[in-house]
């Protein structure tokens, strides 16, 4: 009987010790405004590498910028506008800018920048060389693939930091400052992602519609890289002959009409030099 006791208060102090310890174990408390946020920044790098995987090779479309330039040379300038109005009209496209210089007696020339769909461009600048006597064609083309699709990856990004930025803006209920310092971050990712955007319009409209310079100027003295036909030449030469004589046609008429004046004027006096004359005869005859 007498180890029972001591076995008894070893079973009483175990059964506290038990308790004190429970007692002092931390309670787990809920994630401070500072805790969200460590966590926000810690998943975002994640996150990130997930979205900005590039595109699978089949799902790739290539985004290419062309651009060229059509020089040809008319005969007669003033058919010219209409037919390039209604090449503009037959491939979809439009004028983003024109120009027609010129002056009486001289050659004109008209000058177009027009966006045409990028699937119609060759179709198109064929088209264009059939305007008249080709002098220059160049074209030019620009890869913006790699660019377009990593600023479509950094859009998707910065829309997730957006997302996650307003849904610890929503949770805040901490100091003002702490709320103003996520502001400050949202308003600057809402930023980039604006910027970004607009650059991707850009690529997206350059790559979508080509560009193509036509410049047409009337023909002075031109002579082609390559023959033309008997049949052209003399139409030339007629054309040539003619308005050369038209020329010196008008050229006399402004003359006799710049003399017409002075005609006037001096007639009088040479009719009383020849009465005079005539009269002097006379009288020696007599």
């Amino acid at each position: 009987m007498r180890w029972a006791v001591p076995w008894c208060w070893l079973v009483v102090v175990a059964a506290g010790c038990y308790g004190e310890a429970k007692r002092e174990a931390p309670r787990s408390a809920e994630p401070s405004f500072h805790q969200v946020g460590l966590a926000f920044s810690k998943s975002a790098p994640e996150e990130k590498a997930k979205s900005s995987q590039p595109p699978s090779a089949d799902a790739l479309q290539r985004k290419i910028i062309y651009t060229a330039t059509v020089n040809v040379a008319v005969e007669h300038f003033d058919p010219v506008p209409a037919q390039v109005e209604a090449l503009v009209n037959r491939f979809g496209a439009y004028v983003a800018h024109s120009q027609i210089s010129g002056s009486p007696g001289m050659p004109r020339r008209g000058q177009w920048t027009i966006r045409v769909p990028a699937d119609r461009y060759e179709a198109f600048v064929a088209a264009a060389r059939e305007l008249g006597e080709v002098q220059n064609v160049s074209s030019d083309s620009q890869d913006v693939t790699e660019e377009y699709y990593d600023v479509e990856a950094h859009i998707r990004n910065k829309k997730q930091e957006e997302t996650r930025l307003l849904e610890l803006l929503a949770k805040a209920t901490g100091k003002l400052e702490e709320v103003l310092t996520v502001e400050r971050e949202l308003a600057r990712v809402r930023g980039e992602i604006e910027q970004m955007e607009g650059r991707l319009r850009v690529l997206s409209n350059l790559t979508a519609m080509s560009t193509v310079n036509l410049e047409v100027g009337e023909i002075k003295d031109y002579v082609p890289e390559e023959a033309v036909t008997y049949v052209t030449r003399v139409r030339r030469a007629w054309q040539g002959s003619t308005a050369a004589l038209v020329s010196t046609v008008q050229t006399l008429s402004i003359v006799l009409v710049a003399l017409l004046p002075w005609i006037g004027v001096l007639l009088v006096p040479m009719l009383v030099l020849v009465l005079l004359l005539r009269m002097r005869w006379a009288r020696k005859r007599g």
